[in-house]
């Protein structure tokens, strides 16, 4: 009897990856092909299966961002990243998330969790204004200027 129960577990156990596999294939393969409300939705559904899973709200991150809920996107890479998603160059170079870049939250973000990491350089027309507790750093194309706040 214990032994078929044992069975009956693994079983389930098995199934639920399996699950979980299966939904995380659809949610990349409705990024790849642009379809981004399928790519949400199987995305917060694989969160739901495996809410300790970083990549589930890496895939909602692309997803939202795409659909131009950047709040909502910029909430699941802060999640992706509190969850173990520990590769900032898959981060900046993923083009769903380029939505994203000219966000200071964004910048904030990639600043906190990855204190080490290789700023981008600035493309010629790039403009931006970001904050931090410490300056500002105003940026047109290929001049920066940096001004420390006031203390």
């Amino acid at each position: 009897m214990k032994r078929i129960l044992l069975l009956a577990i693994c079983a389930i156990l098995l199934s639920s990856c399996d699950s979980a596999d299966s939904i995380r294939n659809h949610a990349s393969q409705s990024l790849e092909q642009k379809n981004f409300s399928d790519a949400a939705k199987y995305a917060e559904e694989l969160i739901k299966k495996t809410p300790d899973s970083y990549d589930a709200y890496f895939l909602l991150a692309q997803a939202r961002a795409q659909l131009g809920d950047k709040n909502a996107a910029l909430a699941a890479l802060e999640s992706a990243v509190k969850k173990g998603f520990k590769d900032d160059a898959a981060i900046s170079t993923n083009a769903n998330l380029l939505p994203l870049h000219p966000l200071s939250a964004y910048n904030e973000l990639m600043d906190s969790a990855f204190p080490k990491r290789e700023k981008p350089v600035a493309a010629s027309g790039d403009v931006g204004i970001n904050e931090t507790s410490s300056k500002t750093v105003i940026r047109a194309g290929d001049v920066v200027v940096e001004m420390p706040k006031d203390q």
